[in-house]
């Protein structure tokens, strides 16, 4: 629709005329001079319009944001990282612009200082020269931290509180670095225990493989020492397979020990999501030496004896030493059942899935080697039993080679477990759905999409999802905090568009502070339902 603009104007100043009495004659004119009058009035407000034009009020135009450059002109940092990767101090950053925003590591009820980016790195390059001499100077505290850090470990409570009173005597200000210090260690450990628990919290979650473990140590090493005495006696070959057995049995079993103990220790720079996959390389090298050493050798003193065989000796002193092998690792071998229905029963799983893609790889181990175990010494029985009733000793030789069989396969199945589990694996569907189900129950949530759920150790689980939230419910959960009325008032008082646009842009940025609240309790959520989530990564669609 096209509109005569200057027909328009005329009209707004005829009107403004007439509300100052200057109002030209609309009916017959009474003579010509009044006509020529009302002609002339005419003339002259049209010529006066023409020359004087009323200026036009420019439209507020939007800002343009090209989303592909760089920008960070608003960049914000927290303390910890302005000290970490540009190297000040609380000084250097005293006099710099700040602001107090929600911390992302404590509840939503807590905050934190943050200072622009561009500022800081202004003031690094005043303080450093360059960027590239802050490069240097980095890698330099990085190799003095690493050697600090090794050092540290060895530091007993006495060394700290030594340190102490050496801080006290040297003076005020280096007492204070050491309190800093040991407020910013406190700060960082809370952290941790919050992500990771604490050293008993984790230690909770391996305490009964951890037993069960040290338990068939002790027991793999009696029954080793009696089935070597045994083959000293004997000469017999099924019960020197039963020995070797047992030794790979004691080592493979330190190499758990060993994986438990390794994967309890805190993340670090360099593994920022800790060391709970140990158990799996671990138990995956346990593997590889029950093949290589347990079948390996047992298949090759047996075929030896097929090629030369020879007689047994005082089977009597063998049976004795096979029926209390049974016994012990009968024993070891029920602790290992009872100890995997638990951990079952735990994960909602059932015994054999369990056993197929249960997290912790030690029990599991454990109860595949003493099954083995139970059935190796059976097997060698009833072949010494055989050789003793024909004196045929290939019987005795068949056994050797059957047990190291049993073994290889058995390590064949703990090398593609922990091969699974170390290139990483999803958790149980029934868990996933779950958390699925959990967060679809959420009001905040209106859709999921694209959900993976890892496992990254025995007691870690890694939980990610893309989530579509329900904007109305996210700003009325804002709304919900407002005064309705006097803002009501602030927005009749809005009078121009900048106004509008600062006063949208400032309630914009508190609906993001809102939703960032929420993400953290739906992820508190998630965790406090399944505890072995640690890490949880929620993305914005």
């Amino acid at each position: 629709i096209s509109y005569d603009l200057r027909a328009l104007f005329n009209n707004q100043i005829w009107a403004a005329k007439s509300r100052h009495g200057a109002v030209p004659n609309c009916g017959y004119a009474s003579s010509n001079v009044e006509g020529n009058s009302s002609k002339q009035t005419t003339t002259h407000a049209t010529k006066d319009t023409e020359a004087q034009p009323k200026p036009v009020k420019p439209r507020w135009k939007p800002t343009i944001v090209d989303k592909n450059a760089k920008h960070t002109k608003n960049t914000q940092i927290t303390v910890v990282r302005a000290m970490n990767d540009y190297l000040l101090t609380l000084e250097d950053l005293e006099d710099l612009r700040q602001i107090t925003v929600r911390s992302a590591y404590a509840s939503e009820f807590s905050s934190e200082s943050i200072y622009w980016k561009s500022d800081v790195e202004k003031r690094a390059i005043a303080k450093w020269g360059s960027l590239e001499n802050l490069d240097k100077e980095q890698r330099k505290v990085k190799d003095k931290l690493d050697d600090e850090e090794r050092g540290r470990r060895a530091v007993t409570t006495q060394i700290n509180q030594f340190s102490l009173v050496y801080c006290m005597i040297q003076g005020l200000s280096a007492l204070m670095g050491h309190l800093k210090k040991q407020v910013k260690d406190q700060q960082k450990l809370n952290v941790d225990h919050k992500l990771f628990g604490s050293q008993e919290e984790r230690m909770s979650h391996v305490r009964g493989s951890a037993k069960l473990v040290m338990y068939a140590i002790m027991s793999n090493v009696s029954v080793m020492c009696l089935k070597l005495l045994a083959y000293i006696w004997t000469g017999s070959a099924s019960m020197l397979s039963e020995g070797i057995h047992s030794l790979a049995d004691v080592a493979n079993q330190c190499l758990l020990l060993y994986g438990i103990f390794y994967s309890l220790r805190q993340p670090s720079a360099d593994h920022p999501y800790g060391f709970s996959r140990a158990r799996y390389v671990y138990a995956l090298i346990s593997g590889v030496g029950i093949f290589c050493v347990g079948a390996g050798v047992n298949i090759y003193h047996g075929i030896s004896l097929l090629m030369n065989p020879h007689q047994l000796e005082s089977l009597s002193v063998a049976y004795s030493i096979l029926a209390g092998s049974l016994l012990v690792e009968g024993a070891t071998l029920k602790a290992a059942i009872t100890q995997v229905r638990k951990n079952a029963a735990e994960a909602s799983l059932t015994f054999k899935e369990y056993v197929l893609k249960g997290r912790d790889p030690n029990v599991v181990a454990v109860l595949l080697e003493d099954s083995i175990a139970v059935a190796g010494v059976s097997l060698a029985g009833i072949c010494l039993a055989l050789t003793s009733l024909t004196g045929n000793p290939l019987y005795d030789a068949a056994g050797s080679i059957a047990i190291g069989g049993m073994l290889g396969v058995m390590a064949l199945f703990l090398i593609q477990r922990n091969g699974d589990a170390l290139v990483g694996r999803s958790i149980p569907y029934n868990r996933l759905r779950q958390i699925v189900e959990l967060m679809e129950n959420d009001v905040m949530i209106r859709s999921i999409h694209d959900v993976k759920a890892t496992e990254l150790g025995a007691d870690s689980v890694r939980f990610k999802a893309e989530i579509n939230f329900d904007g109305r419910e996210v700003s009325r959960s804002y709304v919900n905090n407002l005064d309705l009325e006097d803002l009501l008032i602030r927005i009749k008082e809005i009078k121009t568009v900048e106004e509008l646009n600062e006063f949208v842009l400032h309630h914009g940025e508190r609906i993001i502070d809102v939703l960032g609240v929420e993400v953290d309790r739906i992820e508190k959520n998630i965790k406090k339902a399944s505890p072995e989530v640690r890490h949880v990564d929620l993305e914005i669609l």
